[in-house]
């Protein structure tokens, strides 16, 4: 079959992009179609390089722009979806979209059949965004988005009107989503997790010495709600490491202000919150090894951090929404608390301190989300759309 993969950018080497690499591991001459790539982003991946090296990944005209700005690239996010719909992809066999965003406006000539792998709906077009996402913008740009979004949404709408009627199977990648899709979009998906490398997790041996930190591992955006999770920590007088880093250093200055203003106001809070900027996969490895705990404050779609946190025996305190949901339950592989606020965290901390977990047990509750499972659900979907 003649393979292509449509994503909408691939400068963050996100939940999103691992799909687009499982995809080049499972079909390697495939092509892919997206608006830019900074490939230097995704020097760990050798599907994606390796695609870019062999001239598969083609990019629209922003390629010649947007990289050379990447500081301001969510700036342009109106530009996407029209460029990505000036985009015409002709004669494959089988398009495997990946989107959360534009890559659902590209059009398509003679091809057969089309897969739709949603990570979720377009979040800021359709209200998924919160109150607290808007005040982190500007006052100018609270008052534009509104008028430069009814276009977009319009569009965005046009866009899944149109892969439905090119009779596209869409794909969630969480009952979470796949809800969220029915109620945003009047569409149903299949659900399929995504795909995982839980393996060299697995093979993680927790250490039989004294617990004396709990983690925060990923990329640090507000979203996530980190802030929360430091509070939390201070109040109770818990050890907290903050591996990851983010591409707003502004939203990073303020996390680094929190725990100073903390600091200067009580000395002996001191070393309590530790940054260790970005940690690669055999220092994660380590620090999940000798973690007490993760703590999970933001809500996700799905979450793919918190499951290579279970397959490593780690359990998690997590708040009770969106994709915790499906993987997590109270006191056998982690603590839930109900409300994104300190009081409820810290509360969450206490009820943590008394329960005893097994780490077998939750090494287990990874196994359903591998990338070998996600890869065999794949293969299964392709064979009963051919049989339609």
């Amino acid at each position: 079959m003649r393979i292509v993969i449509v994503h909408d950018y691939l400068h963050q080497y996100g939940g999103a992009e691992k799909v687009v690499e499982k995809w080049l591991q499972m079909y390697p001459q495939a092509d892919v179609f997206t608006s830019f790539i900074t490939p230097e982003t995704f020097l760990d991946s050798k599907e994606i390089i390796m695609a870019y090296q062999e001239n598969r990944i083609h990019t629209t005209w922003l390629q010649r722009f947007i990289p050379r700005f990447i500081q301001f690239y969510k700036h342009f996010y109106w530009i996407y979806p029209i460029t990505m719909s000036r985009v015409t992809v002709k004669n494959y066999d089988l398009v495997l979209i990946s989107s959360t965003y534009c890559a659902k406006n590209v059009q398509y000539q003679n091809c057969a059949k089309l897969i739709h792998y949603c990570h979720s709906p377009t979040r800021f077009l359709h209200g998924l965004v919160t109150e607290t996402d808007h005040k982190t913008l500007n006052p100018i740009l609270r008052f534009l988005i509104p008028i430069i979004n009814w276009p977009l949404k319009w569009m965005d709408l046009k866009a899944v009107h149109y892969l439905n009627e090119n009779k596209c199977q869409w794909v969630a990648n969480s009952n979470f989503i796949q809800r969220t899709i029915q109620d945003v979009y009047n569409t149903k998906s299949e659900v399929i997790y995504p795909p995982i490398e839980i393996d060299k997790f697995l093979k993680a041996q927790k250490s039989t010495l004294p617990k004396e930190y709990f983690l925060s591992h990923g990329r640090i955006s507000f979203h996530k709600r980190i802030d929360l999770a430091i509070q939390a920590c201070i109040k109770s007088n818990k050890k907290l490491f903050i591996s990851g880093s983010s591409a707003f250093l502004e939203e990073f200055k303020k996390l680094k202000n929190l725990v100073a203003l903390a600091e200067k106001k009580d000395p002996s809070k001191k070393g309590l919150i530790k940054f260790l900027g970005r940690t690669s996969d055999e220092e994660y490895i380590e620090l999940l090894r000798k973690a007490e705990g993760f703590l999970f404050p933001g809500k996700e779609d799905f979450g793919i951090t918190p499951i290579e946190v279970l397959a490593s025996g780690t359990p998690i305190i997590a708040y009770k929404s969106g994709g915790a949901l499906e993987y997590i339950v109270d006191q056998k592989n982690g603590i839930f608390f109900e409300e994104q606020n300190i009081s409820s965290i810290t509360h969450a901390l206490k009820r943590f301190e008394k329960t005893k977990f097994n780490s077998k047990i939750i090494k287990e509750s990874a196994m359903p989300f591998s990338s070998k499972k996600f890869e065999e659900s794949i293969k299964q979907l392709i064979l009963e759309i051919n049989k339609r």
